[in-house]
C-alpha cells in the first residue's frame, strides 16, 4: 500500500489503488515506453536493446522488448497490463527460444537499426562498442543461449507464479515483476515496481543456490576451453624450463611468475568474441615510477627479442594507468595445437631473453 504524507496537517492517508485500464493505459503506447526510457523500473541496470521485435524465423510474433544486463546476458521482457493472463511464461519463453541463437553481431545490428529509428544513427560497430561498454563482466566473450526473462504485470496469476517457481529450480533465470498503480488526483497517478518473483530479500541466497547448483553441473565450454588449453601449454612449457606453474583457472588468460612481485609473463586471449591471442610481460605495479625500472630494462631487449620469436614485439609503456606491458600477438583466438606450440615456442622465447634481465634488478 502506499501513502502520502500531509506535512502540514501532519496526516498520513492511503492513495487509492487503481487499474491501468481505468486510465486508459496500454502495454504498448504507455507501459512499454515507461520500460523503455527507464528499463531500472524492473530493478536493475539493462541496455534497450530493441522493442516490438518480429524479425523472427518462420513466425511473425513479436516480443515487447529485448535488453542486455550487465554480465551480458539477454533479458527478454513480456509486458502486460492488468492481468498477466494464464500463458504469458509460455509465450516469454518461446521468444527467449527464439533469442537463443543469437550472437553479438545479430545484436549490433539489431541496436544500430533501434538507434536509428530513435534519430541516433549508428553503424552496427558503434553499437557494438556502446554494447560492450555497458557489460561489466571481464569474462563475457559472446552471448550464451540461455536469455533471461522478465514478466510484467499488475497481477500474476497462480498458474504463471508456480510455473516460474518450477522454471527457476531448473536454472531458467525468470522473474515477475509488479507494477501497482495509485490514484494520487485527477491528472496524477503513481506507479509502484516491485519484485515479486524472486523475493528481494531471498534473492541474494536463492541466485546463489540457483547459480551453485548448475555450476556443480556444468561449466560453460569457453572455461573448460581456457583450463585444458593452459594446462597443456603449463605442462609443455614446464618441460622445456622446469619451474613452478600454478594449476590454470577458467580465466581467458595464464600468469607465469618472475620472482618479482606484480610483474609477470602472461598468456592471454583478448577480444569479445576471442580475436587473438598475447604472449606477455606484464608490468603491474601500483605507480609508473615502480615498474619504470623492471620496464625500461626489458625494454632495452627488444632487439634480442624479437630476433628470439621472430616476429614484432609490441613494447607499450602506457597500458592503463599506470602498468606497462611488451607482447607479440597472434590473429588467431581458436584453440587450436598450433596454437599451442605457437604459445609454447614464443613463452619459451621471451623468457629465456627477460628473466635474466629481471634477475639482474632483483640482485641490485
Amino acid at each position: 500500500m502506499l501513502y502520502t504524507y500531509d506535512k502540514r496537517k501532519k496526516t498520513l492517508a492511503p492513495c487509492k489503488e487503481t487499474e491501468f485500464k481505468a486510465h486508459g493505459l496500454l502495454e504498448r503506447q504507455d507501459i512499454e515506453k515507461w520500460v523503455e526510457q527507464n528499463p531500472d523500473i524492473l530493478g536493475e541496470e539493462l541496455l534497450i536493446i530493441t522493442t516490438e521485435y518480429d524479425q523472427f524465423d518462420k513466425t511473425s510474433e513479436r516480443l515487447d522488448l529485448l535488453a542486455i544486463d550487465k554480465e551480458g546476458n539477454l533479458v527478454v521482457i513480456e509486458l502486460k497490463r492488468d492481468d498477466s493472463g494464464k500463458n504469458v511464461d509460455l509465450q516469454a519463453i518461446k521468444y527467449a527460444a527464439y533469442c537463443s541463437t543469437h550472437r553479438l553481431d545479430d545484436l549490433a545490428a539489431m541496436h544500430a537499426k533501434y538507434l536509428k529509428q530513435k534519430g541516433r544513427a549508428a553503424t552496427p560497430e558503434q553499437a557494438r562498442a556502446k554494447i560492450l561498454d555497458f557489460i561489466e563482466s571481464d569474462d563475457f566473450e559472446e552471448l550464451s543461449d540461455r536469455p533471461r526473462i522478465i514478466l510484467v504485470s499488475k497481477e500474476f496469476r497462480p498458474e504463471v507464479t508456480a510455473s516460474v517457481l518450477w522454471l527457476r529450480k531448473f536454472g531458467m533465470d525468470i522473474r515477475c515483476v509488479k507494477l501497482d498503480l495509485y490514484q494520487l488526483s485527477d491528472d496524477a497517478v503513481a506507479v509502484n515496481s516491485s519484485v515479486l518473483i524472486p523475493l528481494p530479500e531471498a534473492e541474494e541466497y536463492l541466485v546463489k543456490a540457483e547459480r551453485k547448483e548448475m555450476a556443480e553441473h556444468t561449466q560453460s565450454v569457453t572455461k573448460t576451453e581456457y583450463v585444458q588449453f593452459f594446462t597443456r601449454c603449463a605442462e609443455a612449457l614446464k618441460k622445456k624450463l622446469p619451474g613452478d606453474y600454478a594449476t590454470p583457472t577458467p580465466r581467458a588468460y595464464y600468469q607465469i611468475p618472475t620472482g618479482i612481485g606484480s610483474v609477470h609473463f602472461e598468456w592471454g586471449f583478448h577480444g569479445r568474441p576471442r580475436a587473438s591471442f598475447g604472449v606477455e610481460l606484464h608490468f603491474e605495479k601500483g605507480s609508473k615510477e615502480a615498474n619504470q625500472p623492471f620496464f625500461a630494462a626489458c625494454a632495452k631487449q627488444k632487439r634480442v627479442l624479437e630476433e628470439a620469436l621472430g616476429g614484432k614485439v609490441v613494447i607499450q609503456d602506457a597500458w592503463g594507468k599506470n602498468w606497462a606491458r611488451i607482447y607479440m600477438e597472434k590473429q588467431e583466438g581458436k584453440i587450436t595445437d598450433d596454437l599451442m606450440d605457437w604459445a609454447v615456442e614464443k613463452m619459451q622465447a621471451m623468457i629465456t631473453v627477460l628473466q635474466p634481465e629481471l634477475d639482474k634488478l632483483k640482485q641490485n
